[in-house]
């Protein structure tokens, strides 16, 4: 079983100093296989905190048996709710992302505020996308946006990469 913790403030600039914290462990692990899912709901949970508790929060993070707890604590009592907001909205989709990226995900009360944890398995484990697909869907739409007058802009890019980073990239 390998453990690492740190602790950082309520600000969401330090949503990036956690992913790092996530690489780097990872990286002294030798581990691989958790470049998509992990680093995602970690940055939602780390958002979560750092916006809505506004406290400081620690990320721990325990690999055991090829699955990944990852875990946000903070000071704030108040429980992390599922939005839902209509599809044109740029906020609200972060629980809901954790569920669908996380093998089960939870939140324990403690006399401090809470923890929001969850349990991710490897990329391996996720759908596979076929980026053929993609290259259809992105055809299409600037088919439609060219008989509308307007110019073809084509693919987001994704901050992950990869196959599913593309995917999610049109998800978005």
């Amino acid at each position: 079983m390998l453990e690492a913790s740190l602790t950082l403030p309520a600000d969401l600039s330090s949503v990036s100093q956690a992913r790092n914290f996530l690489r780097h462990a990872l990286g002294d692990w030798a581990v691989e296989g958790f470049e998509l899912a992990a680093p995602q709901v970690l940055t939602e949970l780390a958002t979560n905190a750092a916006l809505h508790a506004r406290s400081a929060y620690t990320v721990h993070l325990l690999l055991d048996d090829g699955h990944l707890l990852v875990e946000v604590s903070d000071s704030s009592p108040m429980m992390p709710q599922q939005r839902h907001y209509g599809t044109g909205a740029t906020t609200g989709r972060g629980i809901a992302l954790v569920e669908a990226l996380s093998e089960a995900w939870g939140v324990e009360s403690s006399p401090t505020g809470k923890t929001v944890w969850c349990r991710v398995g490897s990329d391996d484990a996720l759908p596979d996308f076929d980026l053929d697909d993609a290259d259809e869907i992105d055809d299409t739409k600037d088919t439609v946006r060219a008989s509308l007058g307007a110019k073809p802009v084509g693919a987001r890019s994704a901050t992950t990469g990869g196959r599913a980073g593309v995917s999610l990239a049109f998800a978005a």
